[in-house]
């Protein structure tokens, strides 16, 4: 890695039941199923094999986040820094609900209307994705303070960490909904200090050739 430069390795969460099942999940505190601790182990595998070590671990404080960043944290003998800022988009009325749950409730305009445009169009009593926005780059200015060159991991979601790809990419809040990651995959954000604020580039995203058996 170039020096002077801060890279930042981005993991989601291991698989939970809710993941396999197809259902909402949100803020709510699923945890890691038998796969998903696999995929921990997986990721902290590649994680481990890197030429300089990380420095910190920041992750969700929701358990499938936090567990995944301790395994990962344990390889380099680092505390995980968990956060709420780092927490899944919550999703109101339809966590822990299927497709077909959500049609069942009379949902099924909105959901058609939410998989067009999700960020325009929410779930009854969620969060809206610009309040995801700027709490994500809240914690994103936290970690930059604290380690403004180096290697850190951030472990996070499938929705938030969204936040993160395309702020790097300067596309537009819109964007959100247009970039996807899997469980346990990995990305890498490279950032070089310059003002008024870092110049980033997206090295690699949704990488899950680790999970290969």
């Amino acid at each position: 890695m170039p020096e002077g430069r801060l890279r930042l390795y981005i993991v989601r969460h291991g698989r939970t039941i809710w993941n396999e099942e197809g259902r909402m999940q949100g803020h709510t505190d699923v945890p890691l199923d038998a796969e998903g601790h696999r995929q921990a182990e997986r990721i902290a595998d590649r994680l481990s094999a890197l030429p300089q070590p990380l420095q910190a671990v920041w992750s969700s404080d929701l358990q499938r986040a936090r567990v995944t960043a301790e395994v990962i944290a344990r390889r380099f003998s680092l505390p995980v820094q968990a956060t709420p800022l780092l927490r899944e988009t919550m999703l109101g009325d339809w966590e822990g609900l299927t497709r077909a749950e959500i049609v069942a409730r009379g949902d099924k305009a909105l959901l058609e209307a939410y998989d067009r445009d999700s960020f325009h169009n929410r779930p009854p009593n969620s969060e809206p994705l610009a309040h995801v926005w700027q709490r994500m780059l809240q914690v994103l200015h936290t970690i930059r303070s604290a380690f403004p060159t180096g290697q850190v991991a951030i472990v996070g979601h499938g929705s938030s960490l969204r936040v993160l790809f395309c702020n790097a990419l300067r596309a537009p809040m819109e964007s959100m909904p247009r970039v996807w990651v899997d469980n346990a995959s990995l990305s890498l954000i490279e950032e070089e200090p310059r003002e008024p604020e870092p110049f980033a580039r997206l090295l690699l995203l949704n990488d899950t050739s680790h999970l290969v058996k």
